[in-house]
């Protein structure tokens, strides 16, 4: 096997010294636009790895920010793609590089290397000899290298691209993972007070039985320190501290994992690590930050509890029935030309005070009117410091629900039933893809019996833009037409995740692809960006204090005709 590297930082250097004794793969090329090496290896064109048709596999070892992009770009180009941990720190840039990893037919590995690690191993192996477990201790303490400035500017947190390590390894061990987490940290090196990142945390994450686990990470100590107990009500099990540096404790694993990603491709086997791993890894590292964040405990929720359909109950069930049904491309039309006509002037806090009795009956996350999941979307994208205009659009998002007071029973636009409000939306006029919740209700749709509106294509033309396409009627194209009638000061950014954040299949799993132009590939970021925050901020515990009440009324009309619009 023929293999390159792709950035020669720390993690590079290691495989470097690793390839090069190995005798079932060659090295053929190493680059990183930064280095001085010279020699016959070493390059400064990347294209000459993507395009070397002899190059199975491309080995990132790039900082995280830049690991979808490169991830993207070796799949796209045929590669196998080995890629130090994390694949990202955005879940749905995860979900993306496995899709197209299987899209492509190639493997996509997430070097978790300390699950390669004999003493971890050996641990996972006895874990069950010691009885009921009852607590565990890992000390994971660095001193080869602080991270220079850049690395602390561009990277999430010590939680995220460190202390991960710790929760992917344990969480391996258990075969589980927490069901919430309290952290504590500070900052003691002088040159990191003006960055996130903190030099020493500790995080205790509980478990469903009851086990509790303490994480303590520092990157500033004077000697190398991994340590690791688990105790039991029969025993102990312990992996003792080794006095050796960073390289040499874990050269073993790094070799072990480098040998099992030869055989993951060279015997095509099942990759053991995997997307739902590397997800849960991210959701406990930011629920870390968040309870950094917040002083407080937080519960964690994971992805596969939200949008979770598998035992809803039969009224959202048959809301998602009656949509695909009923929304034809006459059907939005016909609405569009009844809700179109803006002939109701409100405040925005008065749709606010209307929407608190509206709960949305196809979300199976929340059981809160959607007043209250605006403001936990609003605040959650506030407190990562994205733009106002954003945080508007996570307060306001869900505001065309507002149409129910002109709608009717008939026509699912009203509080009792809201299959033409609510829901996943999706576009008529052509096939309704199998990538949308509930696929087997697709065939009830009369156009899909219609030769014209059922081929990929229908009506419309390769890559004409979702702008000009039909989308089932809902309270994403009612907020958006009325934003648009009522020049808002909100960029054409918030507009289309205003417009799009209900087509899942569009964004989240990459369906309708073929209809992109310019205007999508450049605005799609902005939906990924707005969707972690619309899903996994979604609780039935919220308090809003008049505090924020006055900055989202300063937004408000910041951005939309102090306040007040046409309905």
């Amino acid at each position: 096997m023929k293999i390159a590297i792709w950035g020669y930082g720390r993690a590079g250097q290691l495989h470097y010294i690793n390839m090069i004794s190995k005798n079932d793969l060659q090295l053929k090329y190493v680059y990183d636009p930064i280095i001085s090496e010279k020699g016959q290896l070493f390059i400064n064109d990347i294209d000459i790895i993507l395009n070397d048709p002899e190059i199975e596999t491309v080995m990132i070892c790039t900082p995280t920010h830049l690991h979808y992009q490169h991830i993207k770009l070796c799949l796209e180009n045929n590669k196998n793609v080995f890629c130090e941990k994390p694949i990202s720190n955005n879940e749905t840039e995860i979900v993306e590089c496995y899709a197209l990893a299987e899209q492509k037919k190639k493997h996509l590995f997430c070097a978790f290397n300390r699950r390669f690690d004999p003493n971890i191993i050996s641990l996972k192996k006895n874990i069950n000899t010691i009885g009921h477990l009852q607590n565990i201790l890992s000390i994971s303490k660095d001193y080869y290298s602080y991270p220079k400035q850049i690395y602390l500017e561009t990277s999430q947190s010590i939680f995220h691209d460190y202390a991960i390590h710790d929760i992917d390894f344990i969480n391996w061990i258990l075969n589980d993972k927490p069901i919430s987490v309290f952290c504590t940290g500070n900052k003691t090196k002088s040159d990191n007070i003006n960055t996130r990142h903190l030099d020493n945390v500790v995080i205790i994450m509980e478990y469903s039985n009851g086990l509790i686990v303490t994480i303590n990470c520092s990157r500033i100590t004077q000697q190398y320190d991994q340590r690791i107990e688990i105790q039991g009500d029969k025993g102990i099990l312990l992996s003792e501290n080794q006095k050796i540096s960073f390289p040499e404790r874990y050269k073993i694993s790094y070799m072990k994992e480098l040998d099992y990603f030869i055989k993951l491709i060279t015997s095509n086997d099942k990759n053991n690590i995997t997307k739902e791993e590397c997800i849960n890894n991210l959701i406990i590292a930011n629920a870390c930050q968040k309870s950094i964040d917040t002083s407080s405990k937080v519960s964690i929720k994971y992805s596969d509890k939200f949008r979770d359909y598998s035992n809803v109950v039969e009224a959202i069930k048959n809301n998602y029935f009656l949509a695909r049904k009923n929304q034809t491309l006459e059907f939005v039309k016909k609405m569009h030309k009844k809700y179109l006509n803006f002939n109701i002037q409100i405040s925005i806090n008065e749709i606010f005070n209307k929407l608190k009795n509206f709960v949305d009956i196809s979300d199976p996350d929340i059981s809160l009117p959607n007043y209250y999941h605006g403001i936990q979307t609003a605040e959650a994208i506030r407190s990562d410091g994205h733009p106002d205009w954003l945080q508007l659009v996570g307060l306001i998002h869900d505001l065309g629900k507002i149409m129910y007071i002109k709608g009717s029973d008939k026509e699912g636009t009203s509080i009792k039933n809201q299959w033409a409000i609510v829901g996943d939306t999706f576009v008529v006029g052509c096939k309704i893809p199998d990538g949308i919740v509930f696929p087997e209700f697709n065939k009830e749709n009369p156009d899909m019996k219609n030769n014209n509106l059922n081929s990929e294509l229908g009506i419309y033309k390769k890559n004409c833009g979702l702008d000009n396409l039909w989308c089932s009627w809902g309270h994403d194209e009612y907020l958006y037409q009325i934003l648009k009638y009522n020049n808002s000061k909100i960029p054409e950014e918030g507009l289309y995740i205003i417009r799009f954040h209900s087509l899942y299949s569009y964004h989240k799993n990459g369906e309708y692809k073929h209809f992109m132009n310019k205007k999508d590939k450049k605005m799609i970021k902005w939906l990924k960006i707005f969707n972690k925050y619309d899903l996994y901020t979604k609780s039935d515990d919220i308090k809003i204090s008049t505090e924020t009440k006055k900055y989202y009324n300063h937004l408000i009309e910041k951005y939309i005709n102090n306040g007040k619009i046409y309905i």
